[in-house]
């Protein structure tokens, strides 16, 4: 079995990150920047642990009673750290195995964008950018169908879109983008449909109205009514054109 590092090598990595600094109170800085890094890789196993539970089916509240802890207390006390997850981390444990492949190459594109932007986490305006990307999917044309224009849609999403100081290594998936994706599997299972597309993901950013991203689509006149009509009759025409 593989062991956890010891303290000799802790006490070496702090060293190596201190080699041009022998002053103690110096070393103690760096070694609670290793403690920081330490911690970001516990929360992001702990927080993949729960995410591969919930992907095999379990709820907060199954996660909680074997725990031995309430539903909220389990929330509580992992939440902070299923949100710390990657888009990788996410794809590892299963979350994404229902999603399409062009769905898939839509959530890479918004880590892309949310670290040109220099952003400490992948938003929901990232992942309607990513979307915004390819024009060949069915989210796109439902877009257009609204006779909505997604080159001036992604124009004005780029003027609204934060920019920060610098992505970190590890980019996690912001609260909102997690409510989109969360909403985009609601948006699968009431239009009965067994995958995960670009289309769903543009209803589930639709479910918020507040957002960067829902708020923008909302003003350009796409709706989530409107929208889920446009995606039925996308697919019905995309049916037709394969029986002909």
């Amino acid at each position: 079995m593989p062991e956890l590092p010891d303290l000799t090598e802790l006490l070496s990595i702090v060293e190596e990150r201190s080699a041009d600094d022998t002053d103690a109170l110096a070393r103690l800085t760096v070694a609670e920047g290793v403690l920081s890094d330490l911690q970001k890789v516990g929360d992001r196993l702990l927080g993949y642990l729960v995410e591969l539970a919930r992907a095999e089916g379990c709820s907060w509240a199954d996660i909680g009673d074997h725990l031995g802890i309430s539903r909220q207390a389990a929330q509580q006390r992992y939440g902070r750290r299923w949100s710390s997850l990657t888009i990788a981390d996410l794809a590892k444990s299963g979350a994404f195995e229902r999603y399409t492949g062009r769905a898939k190459e839509t959530l890479e594109r918004a880590e892309t964008h949310a670290r040109r932007l220099g952003r400490s986490a992948i938003e929901a305006g990232h992942v309607l950018l990513g979307i915004l990307d390819d024009p060949n999917t069915l989210a796109v044309r439902a877009v257009a169908a609204q006779d909505a224009d997604p080159s001036a849609l992604r124009e004005s999403l780029e003027r609204r879109l934060p920019t920060g100081p610098g992505a970190p290594a590890a980019l996690s998936v912001g609260a909102d983008a997690r409510r989109a994706l969360t909403a985009a599997l609601t948006e699968a299972a009431e239009l009965r449909h067994n995958y995960i597309g670009t289309e769903h993901m543009l209803l589930g950013l639709l479910h918020d109205k507040s957002g960067t991203a829902g708020k923008l689509l909302w003003e350009h006149g796409i709706a989530l009514e409107p929208t889920r009509a446009a995606v039925r009759a996308a697919l019905e025409a995309f049916l037709r054109s394969r029986e002909a």
